[in-house]
């Protein structure tokens, strides 16, 4: 063997150990990411601070804004800088807007905070799984792609519990320590993300003009690739429902089936943490689905469980909300890697960013439809929440089902589909 082999067999064997490396640095990073620790005290802390719950809604907003209007130019600065500083600086900005809201006493200091959360949010929205997915198919596993984020949901839901946990008991000693800990556990996670390996190498002209072209192009692949154009939307489509449900309903159906707010947390760890633990079913089920029968299988799950939540308003209603939970998270996973699988590495984050941004649009707008209907939408007998997530659970599949059908005759009627490769 010659040297210059021997010098690539070396740089071979170097980079599969890094590529190694990454996936067990992004499970530990996955952990102290998800220790949600501020979470199940919000609220409290605010009102505790002298907001209002408009004051609290208004940085709710200024959050979500700031996400819609820097999503996209997030992830071209993470295909062309490196998805690993664009993860670890966002994780960093949303580790100090955690300890400022601690720090800070005033709403102006709160609004300062919510923009860098903000800001974070959008540099590791699409870049840490396509840092993730990359390195996986660097190893050649991207299609076992599934069952690694199946084991590091298991993980996170680990972090979450205890959050859950922890989160009440650090503000019974001082209000300010959930957000203070929950900043710096971010903290470290982004200093775990950024000792990981780049998988690919960044080789674009790190300039303004270089992310609008790249921008541009990623555009104009979602919209004339086929494939990524329908996947998009039905990614915009099918997970506005759990989000509408999640953000606006679930809290107030639970008052509606007599669960006492005193559970609210263990729900909460529930729905969100010990469901974590079924995710290897979801690699599972995928495997006998494909892609096809998921798409199908989620949309009328969703609506079926809509319409027995209102149907039995009772306690025993909670297993239909653990299986519309199951299904959200199964839904992220399984269109995670589907988009992953046919876009390609140079303009990953991005287009990720892309979907992200027109499903941050969609969800507003229907998020105002929902909330008018809830305040004055009543028919059928029914309350205006019970009423609102009937017709909800009605457009899942009045407007999905159709989508499929048509978009699957075009795709070639019971073909799953290709992949494209890259």
């Amino acid at each position: 063997m010659t040297t210059n082999d021997e010098n690539k067999q070396n740089m071979d064997t170097t980079h599969n150990q890094a590529m190694q490396s990454n996936i067990k640095k992004y499970f530990v990073a996955m952990f102290f990411r998800n220790l949600w620790i501020s979470m199940p005290v919000g609220i409290l802390y605010f009102q505790a601070r002298g907001l209002s719950f408009t004051q609290i809604g208004l940085l709710e907003a200024i959050i979500s804004a700031v996400i819609f209007f820097t999503d996209i130019p997030s992830g071209a600065f993470a295909d062309i800088f490196g998805r690993k500083l664009s993860t670890s600086l966002g994780m960093g900005l949303w580790g100090l807007s955690l300890i400022l809201t601690a720090v800070f006493t005033t709403f102006n200091g709160y609004i300062f905070a919510a923009i860098l959360m903000g800001f974070g949010d959008s540099l590791i929205s699409g870049a840490i799984n396509a840092l993730f997915y990359d390195t996986l198919k660097q190893m050649g596993k991207d299609q076992e792609y599934i069952k690694y984020t199946s084991q590091r949901d298991i993980i996170t839901s680990v972090a979450i519990i205890l959050a859950s946990i922890l989160g009440a008991i650090f503000y019974t000693i001082d209000i300010r320590l959930p957000y203070l800990v929950h900043g710096i556990t971010l903290t470290i996670a982004g200093i775990i993300v950024f000792t990981m390996k780049e998988p690919i190498t960044f080789e674009k002209s790190k300039t303004v003009v270089a992310q609008y072209k790249l921008i541009s192009k990623s555009l104009g692949f979602v919209w004339k690739n086929h494939i990524v154009r329908f996947i998009t939307i039905f990614w915009v489509l099918v997970l506005t429902v759990p989000m509408l449900f999640c953000n606006m309903m679930e809290s107030f159906y639970l008052v509606e089936i007599n669960i006492p707010v005193i559970y609210f947390g263990l729900i909460f760890a529930f729905t969100r943490g010990v469901i974590g633990f079924f995710a290897p079913l979801r690699f599972s089920i995928e495997k006998k689905l494909g892609e096809k029968g998921s798409f199908y299988g989620i949309t009328i799950i969703f609506g079926v469980m809509l319409f027995l939540m209102v149907l039995l308003t009772t306690p025993l209603s909670l297993a239909f909300v653990f299986i519309f939970f199951f299904t959200r998270d199964y839904t992220w996973t399984i269109l995670d890697k589907y988009a992953n699988d046919h876009i390609p590495s140079d303009r990953r984050a991005t287009v990720l960013s892309i979907i992200n941004f027109c499903l941050n649009l969609v969800y507003m707008g229907f998020a105002l439809l929902a909330g008018y209907s809830m305040d004055h939408s009543s028919f059928l007998g029914l309350n205006s929440l019970l009423s609102t997530m009937l017709v909800l659970g009605a457009a899942t599949f009045v407007i999905l089902i159709p989508f499929l059908m048509a978009n699957y005759r075009k795709l070639g009627a019971q073909k799953e589909i290709p992949s494209s490769g890259e």
